[in-house]
């Protein structure tokens, strides 16, 4: 199923215009309007400063692990067995090369009482001076330690995994001062890293001076994140405090409490006056765009699309590429009516055009020799296909269209007359009176498990007969099972996906509808009736569950969900199923076609023995029969079009 995209139709745009250019001199109020009492924003803000704490905590962790893995796994090499040996030496160098984009100044190997033995560093005084400043200051080789203040440095080691002593890094901790920045905590907030023993490693204040004893001690704990109000001598004090994960640092926020009640004050006396004449003002102008422009656009849209029998519209409530997809289906539908008076020569009326799509179109006609109702359908082929092979192909559609003519199966559409001309083929078929499978599915979301199993055994009948006489369908879904009013159930259009994969311009495509393809065809492995079981496992899957197994917002995640993806059971979706059924669905919709059910008759053999277990019987409800569904504007189409899929790019 096509996941729907968020598109924005023509009285969405208007809207969307008319808010930017009205509500935009309100835009900051408005913001800031989601609590307008006292203590509501006050808890906003508290909420705003536990995530400050807490992003600043976790991308100081993130900072910190980055440098810190390096050393470790540097510290295992066993060329530092011996430090000054020159692979050694090689492998220092290397290693500062790679990381002095992450700021690292130097890298050195130090004994156990923490004399240098062997440094590599940048060139320049700067770095010099900072990597000796830096290996010279006091402490432990390991582990995470601030060693200069003006630039930040640290000095980050590890012990040595072949030898004795410790492998040390010093780096600049500049990217740690833009973590505490506090921008978006407002007036006279500080936000800081701070040592549990107290000292202010970076932020927006030097020291902890002027944060609340009860805050701190919490925060430097350095056991659990939180936010609160705590007392001070310049009144309440809004705090947070969070835990970095890495080494032995915490994050410490503050802002006084007045801050929070001024805003909300402010607020107060501004909010309701200005969104509500700006929300009035925009209803009205959107109001009076639907009565004299959207309004009559989509009245144009939906008449041009009964004219033309096309489909429901797939352009997500865009209405004016609605309105250029139907002119085109509607020209398309005149050449080729015109196309089948010329070819079958006055034998078939064209009566009303059904349906219309990218590879032809599908018209009601009338036989006035047999005084029956036929479906005219006419198969497009490219104007610059080679002319050997376009006869080639007319000749394997005439030849499967004579072995379904004389198939004369309950589940299968009669085909009645089939001709060929230039530009394509022209068939003459059974008329179904009904809707289609997905245009049920479209109107009803989907099918009780009943339904299915009774659908299913017929599609399997028709396949089985089909996979008889070695016609395969190759585009087994929703759209090509037909529902008659005296309630048949029948598959249509046998071997048109065929035909059309035949006239293939590149190699490594395949063609056929994403979300209905096999795992093999995907991968180049082409198209048997096993194929057709996996499609019919995917059309039972919809049915019962009213989603696709695998699927995605667009064609190639659809692809990539049916190559590597998992199936969740249907006894996890729907509840009341009947065992059989699920268990059946998912032999179908094996990945190995060698793993899937034996043959069609097989699957229709277990389909009708779970009815016939449940004296289950088919009827098309009376508000289901008709042939057209509802039209609701801007809907998207249940499922995708077939199209040409590269399966190069989906190995």
């Amino acid at each position: 199923m096509k996941i729907p995209r968020l598109r924005i139709g023509l009285l969405g745009r208007v809207a969307v215009a008319l808010a930017a250019v009205g509500l935009l001199p309100l835009a900051l109020v408005s913001y800031r309007l989601v609590q307008i009492n006292r203590e509501a924003m006050v808890e906003q803000v508290l909420r705003t400063h536990i995530v400050a704490a807490k992003t600043a905590a976790e991308r100081v962790a993130a900072f910190l692990s980055a440098r810190e893995s390096l050393v470790r796994a540097a510290a295992e090499s066993p060329e530092l067995a011996d430090p000054r040996s020159p692979g050694a030496q090689q492998l220092l160098v290397g290693n500062l090369q790679a990381w002095a984009g992450l700021g690292v100044l130097g890298i050195a190997v130090v004994d156990p009482q923490g004399q240098e033995v062997v440094r590599v560093q940048l060139t320049g005084d700067a770095p010099r001076r900072s990597v000796a400043a830096g290996l010279q200051a006091p402490g432990p080789s390991a582990g995470v330690a601030v060693v200069g203040r003006e630039p930040l440095l640290l000095r980050i080691g590890a012990p040595l995994t072949a030898g004795k002593g410790a492998l040390v890094l010093v780096c600049r901790g500049d990217p740690l001062l833009d973590m505490v920045q506090a921008e978006e905590l407002g007036e006279q907030a500080d936000l800081v890293i701070a040592q549990r023993s107290g000292v202010v490693v970076a932020g927006s204040a030097p020291t902890l001076e002027g944060i609340p004893p009860a805050l701190l001690q919490l925060g430097l704990s350095g056991k659990i994140a939180g936010s609160g109000r705590f007392p001070s001598g310049d009144g309440m004090i809004l705090g947070a405090y969070a835990p970095v994960p890495v080494g032995s640092w915490v994050v410490l926020s503050r802002q006084p409490t007045r801050i929070a009640e001024a805003v909300a004050a402010t607020m107060r006396s501004q909010a309701g006056l200005a969104l509500g004449l700006a929300g009035l003002l925009i209803g009205g102008l959107s109001a009076g765009a639907w009565l004299t422009v959207v309004r009559p656009i989509r009245q144009l849209v939906a008449a041009q699309r009964n004219l033309a029998g096309a489909s429901q519209s797939d352009t997500g409530g865009d209405e004016i590429a609605d309105l250029q997809r139907t002119f085109e289906v509607l020209k398309q539908s005149l050449s080729e009516r015109k196309a089948l008076d010329d070819v079958f020569l006055g034998r078939y009326q064209v009566v009303e055009a059904l349906g219309s799509g990218a590879m032809g179109s599908v018209f009601r006609g009338w036989d006035p020799r047999l005084k029956r109702p036929v479906a005219l359908k006419t198969v497009h082929l490219a104007s610059d296909l080679d002319p050997e092979k376009r006869k080639a192909l007319l000749d394997t559609l005439m030849r499967e269209g004579v072995a379904l003519a004389r198939l004369s199966h309950p589940n299968v559409v009669a085909v009645y007359d089939l001709e060929d001309a230039p530009e394509g083929a022209f068939i003459a078929m059974e008329l179904v009176d009904g809707p289609n499978l997905e245009k049920l599915l479209w109107r009803r979301g989907r099918l009780t498990p009943e339904e299915s199993v009774l659908l299913g055994a017929a599609i399997a009948r028709g396949l089985a007969a089909a996979h008889e006489q070695e016609i395969v369908h190759r585009d087994v879904k929703p759209a090509n099972v037909l529902l008659g009013k005296n309630d048949t159930i029948k598959v249509t259009d046998f071997g048109i996906a065929g035909f059309l994969a035949g006239t293939a311009e590149e190699e490594g495509t395949v063609y056929g509808t994403p979300g209905y393809l096999p795992p093999e065809s995907l991968m180049g492995r082409g198209f048997g009736k096993g194929g057709d079981l996996f499609a019919l496992g995917v059309l039972l899957y919809r049915c019962v569950s009213g989603v696709m197994p695998f699927a995605g917002g667009e064609a190639e995640e659809v692809l990539q969900a049916t190559l590597f993806g998992t199936a969740k059971p249907l006894r996890d979706r729907v509840s009341n199923l009947p065992s059989e059924l699920d268990s059946l669905v998912l032999h179908l919709l094996d990945r190995d076609p060698e793993r899937r059910p034996a043959s069609a008759a097989a699957v229709a053999a277990e389909l009708e023995r779970i009815a016939g277990a449940r004296g289950l019987t088919w009827k098309l409800a009376e508000n289901d029969a008709s042939s057209q569904a509802e039209d609701v504007f801007g809907s998207s189409s249940v499922d995708w079009e077939a199209r040409w899929v590269p399966t190069k790019r989906v190995r």
